[in-house]
């Protein structure tokens, strides 16, 4: 009776094993979304900002049209402007 209980849960155990491993994901899967690869069909979030110095200039970069333009604060920490010291970039390769 010993024998018989224990190779029941054997095989208990050994359809569990066979059951999860086979309801795993599959990760070739076209409707598998877990590799990061979101496709943006907007223009929404496609800028690079960096700021320099004091904090008081910072250049922001159009990832889509590759334009970078620089700005700078003005009226002691008023409104940001265009930085006429720095001309419009644009990069393209």
């Amino acid at each position: 009776m010993k024998s018989i209980l224990l190779n029941i849960f054997a095989v208990i155990g050994f359809g569990t094993f066979i059951f999860l491993a086979c309801s795993v994901d599959d990760i070739d899967s076209t409707e598998n979304n877990n590799n990061n690869s979101e496709i943006i069909t907007n223009n929404y979030g496609k800028y690079q900002v960096e700021s320099y110095g004091d904090n008081e200039n910072f250049v922001v970069l159009n990832t889509e049209t590759g334009v970078m333009k620089t700005y700078m604060r003005v009226n002691n920490g008023g409104n940001w402007v265009e930085n006429p010291n720095y001309p419009e970039i644009t990069f393209t390769h």
